[in-house]
This record gives C-alpha cells, sequence and structure tokens, in this order.
C-alpha cells in the first residue's frame, strides 16, 4: 500500500468525525492510525511529499484534539448543572405527576 495516500485518508477521516462529532468515526480513525502507521513508518525513510502529509495528519489530529477537549469541558459542565439543579428538577418533575389539569 502506497503510504502518502493512506496518511491522505486517515486526515480527511479524522478532520472530518471531529468537524462533525463523529464519536466513533473518529475513535474508529484513531485506531486505524495507531495500528497501521507504525507498519508503513517501518517501510524505511519517508519521502519530503510523505512528510509533508503526516504534518497535515498531526494538524488534524492536534484539531480533533482540541474538539474532543472542547466537547468534554462542554459536558462537564451540562453534568455538573445537572447535579447542581437535581432537587429543583425533581420538584419540578413531582408537580408535574400530582397536577391534575397538567399544566
Amino acid at each position: 500500500m502506497p503510504r502518502r495516500p493512506a496518511i491522505e485518508r486517515w486526515t480527511l477521516a479524522v478532520r472530518s468525525a471531529g468537524a462533525e462529532a463523529d464519536w466513533d468515526a473518529l475513535a474508529a480513525a484513531c485506531a486505524s492510525l495507531a495500528r497501521e502507521l507504525p507498519l508503513l513508518a517501518a517501510r524505511g525513510a519517508w519521502s519530503d511529499a510523505e512528510r509533508a502529509a503526516l504534518q497535515q495528519l498531526r494538524a488534524a489530529h492536534a484539531q480533533a484534539f482540541q474538539i474532543c477537549s472542547d466537547e468534554k469541558e462542554r459536558l462537564g459542565a451540562f453534568l455538573g448543572d445537572m447535579q447542581a439543579n437535581k432537587e429543583g428538577r425533581l420538584a419540578y418533575a413531582l408537580i408535574g405527576d400530582t397536577d391534575s389539569d397538567g399544566i
């Protein structure tokens, strides 16, 4: 398998999965990358074009990492808010269950 097209496919997969917040696709791309890239590296020195493609892959991976970090922070804040307001949500749920006119 030629190395540069493989690197370019990973770059595209990582970029699009990160941009779409498709965590399953991102995990699959990163797993494939972790499994296959060492095999490609074992073939010998990288050409200039391959090194340039690897730089693009590194940049895409860094961007995806930042997207994941931002999402982790967002989810953490959301879950923290849910925990902080748990009693209020429970009270509203109980009121809704006992309210006879449905309002």
